[in-house]
């Protein structure tokens, strides 16, 4: 969710920066082109272009990051784990939602996941992760964490002994 928060603050910083140069590119034009300065008549039109095609693009994008950090975090907090219910707990179209899932797994803003059979699923090797997780106790269905460098653990709620699984 930190890589989010991160893009978004940079697509919004750079946005606002350049429709702020939007005016400013045109007083350079004009002045540069008055005063015969081609460096600040070309700066000029090159503040003009970006502050009028590419701010509003990066500002769409803050938007786009912002549904995308809402299906992170339904993930993450809710357990939400099918696009069914990201969508019903976020208000965010199903078929868009499916498109965050997809980007959030490709580049890495959630982790330990897989998308399979509709859902997504916990990856639970022990061989793609040292960090302790968490497991569903098989007697009373409370998350227990576990050390998945341990064999057994013994759930906190109903003191049910549980193997480790891999």
């Amino acid at each position: 969710m930190d890589k989010v928060k991160k893009k978004i603050g940079t697509y919004l910083g750079v946005g606002i920066a350049l429709l702020i140069g939007l005016p400013a590119g045109i007083v350079m034009t004009v002045f540069g082109a008055t005063k015969g300065i081609t460096a600040l008549l070309v700066i000029g039109i090159v503040l003009i272009v970006a502050g009028f095609y590419v701010g509003p693009v990066l500002l769409v994008q803050v938007t786009e990051k912002k549904k995308l950090g809402r299906v992170i975090s339904a993930i993450d907090n809710q357990n939400l784990y099918t696009a069914q219910e990201i969508a019903a707990g976020t208000g965010i179209r199903e078929k868009a939602v499916l498109g965050y899932i997809n980007e959030a797994l490709q580049k890495g803003y959630i982790i330990g996941y897989k998308w399979e059979n509709d859902r997504l699923e916990l990856i639970k090797s022990r061989k793609q992760t040292w960090d302790k997780s968490t497991q569903k106790c098989p007697f009373c269905g409370a998350p227990v964490v576990v050390d998945p460098k341990a064999e057994s653990t013994v759930c906190p709620y109903c003191g049910a002994h549980m193997k480790v699984q891999d």
